[in-house]
């Protein structure tokens, strides 16, 4: 046997975890049909509609397909079903994951090593099989809550890319095409979320909240000559005004609207040290009901370290970034740095000079071309200057801001947004076309494409999954090496001093020099945390770019979506603690490693448990960010692959279809053609 192949006690547990699943489902179609039968004492609640039941059915199909093609993989025989077992479906699902799950290498070492290239293979067989048992999971669990025809119901006066979505979901429930159900999910997600979210970044006390309560016609921002906002606060519409604050240490809550500054000042909470990690406030403005949403984010500049790191950390995700600043003031690095950030970012900006109404229309007709001017020759761009006011009698100048270039901008998003919906919709009727033609294909045909490269497409994406599964091992670590930073960062610190003293005036730097050093060491560990998911991020988008050229098919993901999901990951910054360590004239005397060790114990009394808090708070909010964003991959890179399998299963092995099943494929595919007739189908560029 070659030295990379499974040996026989891995065959084995592998042939007995797919009897095992297959068992399970088993139970689920038991399940299913008790639920549904004619009993006076019935053992099960019937909850599930037809039509659920349908899907579901579907699903158990495609994992069922997927067992087999695994062991027809391996070259291990494949044993028949044999007894069933009577179970709730949630239950048998639990159980289908914890032995999918045990498919693992690090479970499967005990059966003997697993070579590395075989340890991919399992990660990617067990990633496979949870990824379609979780699909199912979830949809039994949402229930009605997930029905698509529901949303598309709700959505109908919306376009007629709603119509056609609709037809294509009847489609796919009557054809069990399930691979497609997290298409039109997500599409429909897109559909529903008609936010736009604009963040006003400026300098400490430059007024942003001031601004932002004119703007909207409120008093609950507060407002203060200190800094004010230590973690960005989303405003949106909702008709009961309330703060809804989520912790990286405990569940989310809700507040009423005078607890507000309890979160978000840094008098009540210093350094964040309450692990705030989103905020969202709602209240009735009618700026806020079509959907456009307001961040008011933390000052820039040093008297808010931390406030500042997150502003920086936030500017990616915005749709149009306000900056603004005093009309009496200058452009400050920290503000042209916010400006270049957002044009990186390809988004747009606007800058605003507050406290206008001090000015007359000549000054401020001066101001605006001299701020133009100075960020052309700093940053060589064009970008909107407006004058402003939040007093009284200066509204007019933010009613006009807000109307001539708020509202366009947003209308226009909204029409990007149903032009990239149109698009996809587009691909997603070529896709199910294609579908129902290799449905229709007889079994004797041959494959429209080279069977080893189909088999080189199956190979690819189980790789994929294995690597991903990897990955998400891998980040957990990083995290957990995270939490245990603090004493290290106290030693870079002393290194770091005694590097500085050398060269610098002993009694001026010290504590920045501390900062900076217990910064840095932290922020190096969370780069390779992004750097890691990043890699992994290119590696899926690789394999499904790969796999849909292969298999001829137009829809495929583009590499922003999985490099967008690396976008909200959290800053560290420490803060402004006030180390208390002085230049140890004895200790240098006695060796760079004594003095080291003696300024790291004298640092940890200092500011030792300031440090273990901030870094154990942010490895919390690491390890949730991670969790999120390997699991927003997971669900992205399913999404796909699940259809490239599944089109792979209906090339290599297309069942015998009964008239009745042909006629209404055939029936499908002509409603589809009369839509192309209709208008004409925007595909992906």
């Amino acid at each position: 046997m070659p030295e990379e192949s499974l040996n026989s006690n891995h065959v084995r547990r592998l042939s007995v975890t797919c009897r095992h699943i297959d068992k399970q489902l088993a139970d689920m179609e038991n399940a299913l049909s008790v639920a549904s039968s004619k009993n006076a004492f019935p053992e099960y609640l019937s909850d599930i509609t037809p039509a659920q039941r349908r899907v579901i059915e579907d699903y158990i199909a495609r994992i069922r397909a997927q067992l087999a093609r695994v062991l027809d993989g391996q070259g291990i025989e494949r044993p028949e079903p044999s007894i069933p077992v009577s179970r709730s479906l949630h239950t048998a699902l639990t159980f289908i994951a914890i032995a999918a799950e045990e498919l693992q290498p690090k479970y499967m070492r005990g059966y003997g090593e697993v070579p590395p290239a075989a340890a991919v293979e399992l990660n990617g067989i067990a990633g496979e099989l949870l990824g379609l048992v979780s699909q199912l999971d979830q949809y039994v669990m949402r229930g009605a809550g997930e029905n698509l025809q529901e949303r598309l119901q709700r959505l109908e006066q919306q376009g007629d890319e709603v119509a056609l979505l609709k037809r294509l979901e009847q489609i796919i429930a009557e054809q069990g095409l399930v691979e497609f159900r997290s298409t039109v999910s997500m599409i429909l997600d897109r559909l529903e979320d008609n936010r736009f979210e604009i963040a006003v970044f400026g300098r400490v006390s430059s007024g942003k909240s001031s601004l932002l309560n004119a703007t909207l016609g409120t008093h609950v921002l507060p407002v203060g000559v200190t800094p004010i906002t230590a973690v960005p606060t989303r405003i949106i519409y909702g008709e009961t005004p309330a703060v809804n604050v989520w912790f990286a240490n405990r569940s989310p809550e809700r507040f009423e609207i005078s607890r507000l500054a309890d979160f978000v000042a840094e008098q009540r909470n210093p350094g964040n040290e309450k692990n705030v990690t989103r905020i969202m406030l709602q209240i009735s403005s009618p700026r806020l009901r079509d959907g456009i949403v307001f961040v008011d984010t933390p000052g820039l500049g040093s008297l808010a370290t931390r406030g500042a790191a997150e502003t920086l950390a936030y500017l990616p995700r915005c749709d149009l970034g306000v900056v603004l600043i005093d009309a009496g003031s200058t452009l400050t690095p920290d503000d042209l740095k916010t400006i270049q950030t957002l044009y990186d970012a390809g988004t747009p900006a606007n800058v605003l000079l507050s406290k206008a109404d001090l000015l007359t229309v000549d000054d401020r007709a001066q101001v605006i071309e001299y701020v133009k001017g100075h960020i052309r020759s700093e940053l060589n761009l064009e970008t909107q200057v407006h004058a402003v006011s939040a007093m009284p009698l200066g509204r007019d100048l933010l009613t006009e801001w807000f109307e001539n270039d708020i509202a366009p901008l947003y209308s226009q998003r909204q029409e990007l947004k149903l032009r990239s919906i149109r698009r996809k919709v587009g691909t997603l009727q070529q896709s199910v076309e294609a579908a129902l033609r290799a449905r229709l294909r007889s079994r004797g045909c041959e494959p429209t494409v080279d069977t080893e490269r189909l088999r080189d497409v199956e190979a690819r994406l189980r790789q994929a999954s294995g690597k991903l599964q990897e990955t998400h091992a891998t980040a957990r670590k990083v995290t957990d090496e995270i939490g245990n930073l603090a004493p290290r960062s106290l030693w870079n610190a002393a290194a770091d001093l005694i590097a500085f003293w050398s060269t610098h005036n002993p009694e001026s730097g010290t504590p920045q020099v501390v900062l900076d050093a217990v910064n840095r060491t932290v922020q190096e560990k969370a780069k390779a945390l992004h750097d890691l998911l990043h890699v992994i991020g290119r590696q899926l988008y690789d394999s499904l770019r790969s796999s849909a050229d292969v298999l001829k098919l137009t829809d495929a993901p583009t590499p922003e979506e999985f490099s967008v999901l690396l976008r909200e990951m959290p800053v560290f910054d420490i803060g402004q603690p006030t180390p208390t360590v002085k230049r140890p004239a004895v200790a240098l005397l006695l060796g760079s490693s004594f003095a080291e060790r003696r300024i790291a114990k004298k640092l940890a009394r200092s500011m030792g448990p300031q440090v273990l808090r901030a870094v154990s708070g942010y490895r919390q909010l690491a390890y949730n960010w991670s969790e999120k964003t390997v699991g927003q991959m997971q669900r992205r890179f399913e999404a796909y692959a699940s259809g490239y399998r599944a089109q792979v299963d209906r090339i290599l092995g297309a069942p015998e279809l009964s008239k009745e099943q042909e006629e209404t494929i055939r029936r499908g595919l002509d409603t589809l053609r009369e839509n192309h007739s209709k208008q004409p189908v925007q595909t992906a560029s």
